[in-house]
């Protein structure tokens, strides 16, 4: 990589997604410090960022391999953060965090065993886990602002199921789709 190169991957959007980072420690000191409505604000930021990052790398054509990197880390940052946090501070059940961890976890093995195998294979985000980003989006967002507020906390349980629907759909979808892959790459071999 060239000096040149070096500098543009440093770019806007990139510098955006860095951003977002630093945005979730300030996020995980707000929660911890029962300020939920800072915390909403910090993680409307954060999302904020995050669809600005995008659409300026789309539109002015400055999309890099840092950015490819950056980008996913900085958002799977930002939700484990958010459901690790609001499950200590008892708004986020065990299990739903349980669930999307551990969807995550089975998605990262899966894609490194598959990086090993097959060196070409990059990951793509699926409808189904555009749907489970967004689920779990609204799900912080609607927690953090029901936080304290008498009776809209009862819905809280609706935005867990669809939640935990959408995360193992999307989990059974991925491992699926990994596998077709990796018996594919296996018998091509």
């Amino acid at each position: 990589m060239t000096k040149g190169d070096d500098t543009r991957s440093l770019n806007l959007p990139n510098i955006l997604s860095i951003f977002r980072f630093f945005v979730t420690f300030y996020f995980i000191y707000a929660v911890y410090q029962g300020r939920m409505r800072l915390a909403l604000y910090l993680f409307l930021i954060q999302g904020i960022s995050d669809l600005l990052d995008g659409f300026i790398a789309r539109v002015m054509k400055s999309k890099t391999e840092l950015g490819a990197y950056l980008d996913p880390i900085a958002d799977k940052t930002m939700l484990v953060a958010a459901f690790v946090m609001l499950y200590v501070v008892d708004i986020i059940p065990g299990w739903l965090t349980l669930l999307v961890l551990g969807r995550d976890v089975v998605i990262a093995t899966g894609y490194f065993v598959l990086y090993r195998c097959a060196s070409n294979v990059t990951p793509r985000p699926t409808i189904f886990g555009k749907v489970t980003t967004a689920c779990q989006i609204a799900t912080i967002l609607y927690v953090l602002w029901s936080a304290g507020s008498i009776g809209l906390a009862a819905y809280n349980v609706v935005f867990f199921f669809i939640t935990a629907v959408s995360t193992i759909i999307s989990g059974i979808h991925y491992i699926i789709g990994g596998w077709s892959v990796f018996t594919g790459k296996a018998a091509t071999q």
